[in-house]
């Protein structure tokens, strides 16, 4: 059981946490290089492990964010965009006069304009998140990244034992 955590594992834990930035080198290396540095190194350490796998569940809940609010985005697009055009199509040209203000495009503006404020929230909101997350880990602690769904679990030492206890039988 691990009573102190070393230096070089809470190296390896910041690393893991800042290597979701090689996402600006290539693309998906916010997951690919956390991946592999936390499948190379979990059985090293209790702690190395729980801080792959919080990293992980960040990066992936930050992705299922942007493509919901990407997916959630798109038809109010294409509806201003028809009502920028003049092709609603249903609605009598009377109706339609009366429910669109004059400058029908600026509804499209405005409309992608607050979705991509939100997008740039989220960007700022993970890149806040991972440099605290790589402080905690170099100074010895836990970090819970805010808006995490837990796809990977974090262990418990109890936990950590009874898996390389059932590992080892053969």
């Amino acid at each position: 059981m691990e009573t102190s955590i070393k230096t070089n594992q809470k190296n390896i834990a910041a690393f893991i946490h800042l290597s979701v930035f090689t996402q600006f080198i290539f693309p998906l290396g916010n997951f690919i290089a956390p991946l592999l540095i936390w499948l190379a190194l979990k059985r090293d350490s209790l702690f190395v492990d729980n801080h792959g796998r919080r990293a992980l569940n960040f990066q992936m809940s930050m992705f299922i964010y942007a493509i919901a609010l990407i997916l959630i985005a798109i038809p109010f697009l294409v509806w201003q965009g028809l009502i920028a055009s003049g092709e609603t199509g249903y609605i009598s040209e009377e109706t339609f006069d009366h429910l669109v203000f004059p400058g029908q495009a600026s509804g499209l503006i405005i409309t992608a304009f607050v979705f991509g404020i939100l997008l740039l929230a989220l960007f700022i909101i993970t890149l806040f998140s991972v440099i605290s997350a790589a402080v905690s880990a170099s100074n010895g602690e836990t970090y819970k990244y805010p808006l995490c769904i837990n796809f990977l679990k974090t262990l418990k030492v109890s936990d950590k034992e009874t898996a390389s206890d059932s590992s080892t039988e053969v």
